[in-house]
């Protein structure tokens, strides 16, 4: 119902523009004498402008439940429009149209015009109401109304010249020089634009409770949040230097990457439960800086790699080192986040696996990281590392196996594995309790996020496909992938497994309720048409941060009411599942640092406010993000040094 109304609306707005144009247009064409008018056109167009805006009406009163701040605008613009039009075609229009010739109002010209450019002006800027957001609409509506009374002033000139002489005329071409002006003005201070610098200390509150006030200035920095006192602690140690390379992919296609230590994807790294782990990043690109943030791991938020937020990008010729304790087993991954939606997508990222701390040094069992990206150079082409067609593995039967599936894009992937029984193990590095033997999975990744599946190799070949991209699994290793076998059903990650006591549930006392609905519009941003992807009728640095205090309980719902995936990724914390569509999740514990909200989905999610410090929150399709899908979480009492934006040298997305 929701998305109907989402997108009925969109369609609504996008028909009520040409007709609202074509309004204008033939106003300025009105005959002299009634009789040989567009009697049609205009019964045709007035009947597009009153039923549209009626429906959009009808549209915003359904929406009116999710609130006033998403319903609102539509309602404000939309409901002048109505009285407008139905004022307009009944006081003039109508009757003009019912005279017989000779008779009517079009010689008593200046109420048919007055009544079709406010009309149509008025149903434009509702319209942009609806397509860039209110900000927009407000530009459009001063520009097309003043440009629309002037039009009227000059129109009236042109017939009324005679009597009227040059004065007139002058007025004419003055008012609509003022009209041009101000419409320029007033678009120019008010369309979303990034600004020059954004700070992220004391942003100010709370999105959909009650106002905490702001972070206090003077608090702890950033900086000093870099967990316990690791100086004189044996670590484990790695370089990873950022450099352009060229890749050549199987296919013979050669890409421009940026990489780490040569290679896309960059070193694995593999380290066991409780290590210390230090990680020395090196900057040899040209001109852009680069930093390391470690998806998924609720790292100290010093180390977390946000350009702008826990530390300044590094330029190219320097370095930057992180530490941190490998505290949480499982699949992970690392990549860039300065210029993010950019820079993974050249090849800068790699997985970080943590393995048990009792795990064996040496086993025969199978254990792979299959990461799927996609090409930027190579207009969409898809791969496991850097393979685009089929890869051959040979395995005994009866070897134990576990992949671990990474999808490092911002739209969901389907990965299909058939040929044997297995277990979905793991999903974003936690275990999955007591997970169900399935017989062939579909799994839709979203991105940004890992799925770790286990089987025991059979003596037939088990394929794994990743929309397109194939690896082949067999005793011999000489298998090829087959005919694909009808996709087997999709797993439902809110109904598999079993139930697991947790720390906190669905019926637990919730300290802070956070409501993120999640929307696009077209408009400007950062200085540019685009679409912007937008938190509660607001983009980044525009939204309000979620301000919480040590120890809470934090429940946030995410409301998808755009027509695409969000895959929405909370640095430093792990957040609980509670309901998908307000129904309750039945499965095992279900985990997760980055969670995929489909179009017309609703999550509740909540995490213990464990981990101080300033937290990105955003769509980890990094073109949103880079687009205005950010927001952060704030412990009160924290600050930052930091800075992004222009004239600056942090650009996180």
């Amino acid at each position: 119902m929701f998305l109907w109304v989402h997108y009925t609306d969109m369609v609504i707005a996008l028909l009520a523009v040409p007709a609202a144009v074509a309004a204008l247009w033939a106003a300025m064409r009105l005959p002299a004498s009634p009789g040989t008018g567009p009697s049609r056109m205009w019964r045709l167009l007035f009947g597009l402008l009153l039923g549209g805006a009626a429906l959009r009406v009808v549209a915003a009163l359904l929406l009116l439940r999710d609130g006033w701040d998403f319903a609102g605008p539509r309602l404000v613009f939309v409901v002048p429009a109505l009285v407008v039009i139905a004022a307009g075609y009944g006081v003039w229009v109508r009757p003009m149209l019912r005279s017989p010739a000779g008779e009517g109002r079009v010689a008593a010209w200046p109420g048919d015009y007055w009544a079709a450019m406010v009309a149509a002006g008025v149903v434009l800027v509702a319209s942009a109401a609806q397509l860039v957001g209110t900000g927009g609409a407000a530009v459009t509506g001063v520009g097309v109304l003043g440009i629309a009374a002037v039009g009227s002033v000059w129109r009236r000139a042109r017939w009324c010249r005679r009597s009227a002489g040059r004065w007139w005329r002058t007025a004419a071409k003055g008012a609509l020089g003022a009209a041009l002006a101000a419409a320029v003005l007033v678009g120019w201070s008010t369309a979303s634009q990034l600004p020059a610098r954004s700070s992220m200390t004391g942003s100010p509150v709370d999105t959909g409770g009650s106002t905490i006030g702001h972070a206090h200035h003077g608090g702890i920095s950033v900086t000093t949040l870099t967990g316990t006192d690791t100086a004189g602690v044996p670590a484990r140690r790695f370089t990873l230097t950022a450099q352009a390379a060229t890749v050549e992919l199987d296919s013979g296609q050669r890409v421009e990457a940026w990489t780490f230590n040569g290679v896309t994807p960059g070193p694995q790294l593999r380290v066991r439960q409780g290590d210390l782990v230090e990680v020395t990043l090196v900057n040899q690109l040209p001109g852009v800086g680069v930093t390391l943030h470690w998806h998924g791991v609720d790292v100290p938020n010093a180390m977390d790699g946000v350009a702008g937020v826990t530390q300044d990008a590094v330029p190219p010729g320097g370095r930057f080192v992180y530490r941190f304790r490998a505290t949480q087993v499982g699949t992970y991954w690392y990549h860039s986040h300065e210029m993010s939606s950019v820079q993974v997508r050249r090849g800068l990222f790699g997985a970080l696996v943590v393995l048990p701390a009792d795990a064996p040094e040496q086993s025969d069992a199978v254990d792979e990281t299959v990461l799927r990206h996609t090409w930027i150079d190579e207009d969409g082409v898809a791969s496991l590392g850097v393979t685009t067609g089929a890869q051959r593995r040979q395995v005994p039967a009866g070897r134990q196996v576990r992949l671990r599936l990474v999808n490092t894009d911002g739209n969901p992937a389907t990965f299909t594995l058939t040929g044997a029984p297995l277990r979905v193990v793991a999903i974003d590095g936690t275990d999955v309790h007591e997970p169900n033997v399935l017989h062939g999975v579909r799994i839709l990744v979203g991105g940004g996020s890992r799925y770790d599946l286990a089987f025991t190799m059979p003596d037939q070949p088990v394929v794994l496909r990743a929309d397109g991209p194939t690896i082949v699994y067999s005793p011999d290793g000489n298998a090829g992938p087959g005919r694909e076998s009808p996709a087997p059903a999709l797993l439902d990650p809110a109904r598999y497994g079993t139930p697991a006591a947790t720390p906190f549930g669905a019926a637990s006392h919730v300290d802070r309720r956070f409501t993120l609905r999640v929307d696009e519009r077209l408009g400007f941003y950062d200085g540019r048409p685009a679409v912007r992807y937008t938190l509660n009728n607001r983009s980044f640095p525009d939204v309000p941060m979620l301000m919480v205090a040590p120890g809470d309980l934090v429940e946030v719902t995410y409301v998808n009411r755009s027509g695409q995936h969000h895959p929405m990724h909370l640095h430093g914390h792990h957040m609980l599942v509670l309901s998908r569509d307000g129904r309750p999740t039945s499965g095992s514990p279900w985990w997760v640092d980055t969670l995929d909200v489909g179009p017309g989905e609703t999550y509740r999610v909540a995490f213990r406010a464990d981990n101080p410090g300033i937290w990105m929150d955003h769509c980890h399709n990094l073109e949103h993000a880079a687009n205005g899908m950010i927001l952060h979480l704030g412990y009160a009492g924290i600050t930052t040094p930091f800075q992004t934006g222009h004239g600056t040298a942090n650009h996180p997305e």
